[in-house]
C-alpha cells in the first residue's frame, strides 16, 4: 500500500491537525507517517512497538517508546490513537482494547486499521473483522463506532478497513 493510500484510508478518522496521538504497534512507521501528514507537525505522536530496530526507522519528529502495548503504559491523555494491523496479533483483544481506550481523553478518537476477514491466516492469527471491532469497541465503553475507510488489496482481494470509535 502506498503512503497516499494509507493517508486516504485513515483520513476519515482524523478530524483536524494538532493534538496528542499514539500509534500502537507502530513498527517502522508506515502508518505513523500517514498519521503525521494528517495531524501535522504541531501534533505530538508517540510510536509504540516492542521492536527497537523497527522503531529506529520511525520519523525523527516522533517520540518512540519500546514497549508491549498489551501492557499498561504511562502516556499523557491522548486526543487520538491509531492501531494499524496490530490487534490481529493479540489473543486477548477485549482486554487490550479496554486498556488502550483508557489512554484517551473524553471525546478521544480510537482509530483502527484491520483486515476485514473472519478466518485466521498465517499473517492474521486473531482476525478483527469490522463487526467484531464494533462489539469490542462498545464493550470497552467506546461509542459512535463507524467505518471511515476501506481498501481492497489488488493482489489478494482482501479488504482492509479503517474503523473509528469515540471515547
Amino acid at each position: 500500500m502506498t503512503h497516499d493510500e494509507m493517508v486516504s484510508l485513515i483520513r476519515g478518522g482524523v478530524p483536524a491537525p494538532g493534538g496528542t496521538w499514539a500509534d500502537f504497534g507502530a513498527g517502522s512507521g508506515n502508518f505513523t507517517r500517514a498519521l503525521r501528514e494528517l495531524v501535522g507537525e504541531s501534533a505530538t505522536i508517540y510510536a509504540i512497538d516492542r521492536d527497537s530496530a523497527a522503531l529506529r526507522q520511525q520519523p525523527s519528529a516522533v517520540q518512540t517508546i519500546q514497549a508491549d502495548f498489551t501492557q499498561p503504559l504511562t502516556l499523557p491523555p491522548l486526543d487520538g490513537l491509531l492501531i494499524a494491523n496490530a490487534l490481529h496479533w493479540v489473543r486477548q483483544q477485549s482486554r487490550t482494547l479496554r486498556l488502550l481506550a483508557n489512554t484517551l481523553k473524553p471525546g478521544g478518537r480510537f482509530l483502527i486499521v484491520e483486515y476485514d476477514v473472519t478466518l485466521p491466516r498465517g499473517y492474521i492469527p486473531f482476525p478483527v473483522p469490522y463487526p467484531h471491532f464494533e462489539k469490542l469497541a462498545e464493550s470497552a465503553g467506546l461509542h459512535a463506532v463507524q467505518r471511515v475507510g476501506e481498501r481492497r488489496s489488488p493482489s489478494s482481494g482482501v479488504v482492509m478497513y479503517a474503523g473509528l470509535a469515540l471515547n
